[in-house]
Parts: C-alpha cells; structure tokens; sequence
C-alpha cells in the first residue's frame, strides 16, 4: 500500500507543472533553524525555530529529543508552539437569481487574525543502508494538535430583494402594469463577533525517504514522499495531504549542516473547516502549495 502511495506521490511532483491551470496554486518560502546536543551517542535533545512565509502564515518553536536503539530504529518525542495567521477570507452569501420573485445579495468578510495552536508528536522511524551509498528510511508519526476556543471579527452584509407588483389608478380601478424590484427593508450591514470552539486534531504521518549517504561526502542529496492521514474524522483514516519533496544537504566545519529543497504540498482535506478541497472525480487538485524551503542546523 505504500508502495503504491509513494509512486502516486512522485508522479504528483513530476506532473505538477502541467497541471498548473487546474488548480490554485500558492507559493511559500519556509525557513528554519535548529540546534542539536548529543546528551550520549544514542540519545540527542533540540531545540528549533521556523517561519512559513505564506498564505496562512506560521512561526513555531519546538523542543524535542530523540533515541537511537540501533543503526536501524529511532525513536523521537517533541511538543511545538504554533503561532498561526488565519487569512482574509471573502464568502459570496448571495442566493437566487435576480429577477426570480425573491433573491438575496449579500457576503461575508473576515479579516486576517493570528491564533495559538500546541503540537505533540510521538514517531519512530527505521532505516537501512544499501550500497553503502543509498540510505532508505521510513517515519510513522503521531500528530496531536489542539487548538483552544478563540474569537474573531466577521463583516455581515446582506440585501433581501423581491419583485413587487405595482398599479395606477385609472378612474374607479386599479390597473396592474407589471413587476418592480424593491428591497425588503433596510439592509443588514454589521460586524459580528464569532466564536470557534476548541478543537483537537490527530493525523498519522508516514514518510518515505531516499537519500545519498556516502561517508566523507559532505553533500546529501534526498527525494521523500510524506502522507498525512487524519484520524479525527469519522471512524476511519482520511487522506488530509500529501507533500513531496526533493533537495540537498551540505554539512561543513564538522558541525553545521545547511539544507534547500523544493517541496509541493496537495491538500486534500481541510480537517478544521470540515471540507473536501480535492474532487476525486475529476482528479482536480485544488489547492497545491509551492515551497522553498531554507534550512540551518548546528549539532554538537
């Protein structure tokens, strides 16, 4: 099943250009930096820090450590703090057509807002070496995410339109001479306060990595293919996104490591606002970000 994932997975980045004008696709740069200290040869803590510069914005902090039981099993325990941006979101509300005997007009706007999230991730990832140059490696994690009730501000406007018949007056009688469009009362013009109850996400991520490891070398070139499956949905696993990546490593004065990848992300499932963004049926990819991604690490 993997298998089959993972070759779905790269053709996705392969095709993604050709497919650029059927989808909305957004651009993003994400940096982060990190620091790592081996408390023993098998057993490492860190601390990091990332910025995605995007649509939806995030800065985090995280803290994490992790154990080695051999050259083929590693275990690792870390908890994020998520500082995200909620975007400028525009929703047309108007219903009917105009003309029709009643039609409404009217949207809503709600204007960017930051809010907290917390993250906790439990994983194991195994690996093996072949070649001695091609280092494969597969991560299941764990993913908890919860978000606490937060408040907002939404812009309601709203316009109730009906046809109205009208009539003169022609002696003793009334004579109609067709319909006119009138608005039904003043219209609804006002900013509300919102409220989004807390929330709780748990997803299972898997990824598949195919790396150049070659000792001495201090360039790593790397392909990997990620799958993130929610679990908070229903009594089964839903497919959220897949994100595949392609890059390199470049390790220099024995304890810093630089890295760059270009990394393509396909939304499936928006698990918070509830809604499908991919239409299997027409294999339509909806929303599809672009990222570069800049990556610095120093380990001592």
């Amino acid at each position: 099943m993997k298998l089959r994932q993972t070759i779905l997975a790269l053709l996705l980045l392969l095709v993604a250009p050709l497919m650029a004008q059927e989808s909305n696709d957004e651009a993003g740069i994400w940096s982060e930096i990190g620091i790592e200290k081996a408390i023993t040869k098998k057993w490492d803590v860190g601390l990091d820090m990332e910025y995605r510069a995007q649509n939806k914005a995030r800065v985090s902090v995280g803290l994490g450590t992790s154990y080695k039981v051999n050259k083929y099993l590693k275990f690792g325990l870390s908890y994020s703090f998520l500082y995200s941006c909620k975007a400028d979101k525009y929703k047309d509300k108007s219903e009917g057509e105009v003309g029709a005997d009643y039609w409404k007009i009217g949207h809503n706007f709600t204007p960017e807002y930051w809010y907290p999230r917390h993250r906790f991730n439990v994983e194991a990832t195994g690996s093996i070496k072949l070649m001695n140059w091609l280092k494969i490696s597969l991560r299941e994690r764990y993913q908890l995410t919860y978000a606490g009730e937060r408040t907002y501000d939404k812009y309601v406007y709203r316009e109730d339109w009906s046809m109205q018949p009208q009539y003169i007056i022609d002696g003793w009688d009334w004579i109609y001479i067709g319909d006119v469009a009138e608005m039904n009362g003043d219209p609804t013009d006002e900013w509300r306060v919102e409220t989004k109850p807390a929330y709780t996400d748990q997803v299972l991520r898997s990824r598949l990595k195919f790396e150049y490891d070659k000792k001495r070398c201090p360039y790593s070139p790397f392909v990997s293919a990620e799958f993130h499956n929610s679990v908070s949905v229903g009594d089964h696993m839903l497919l959220q996104k897949i994100r595949t990546a392609v890059g390199c490593s470049y390790k220099f004065r024995k304890h810093n490591e630089v890295s760059l990848a270009y990394i393509i992300t396909f939304d499936m499932f928006d698990t918070e606002e509830n809604t499908t963004t991919l239409e299997t049926e027409t294999i339509r990819l909806h929303d599809r970000m672009h990222t570069i991604n800049i990556g610095y690490k120093y380990s001592f």
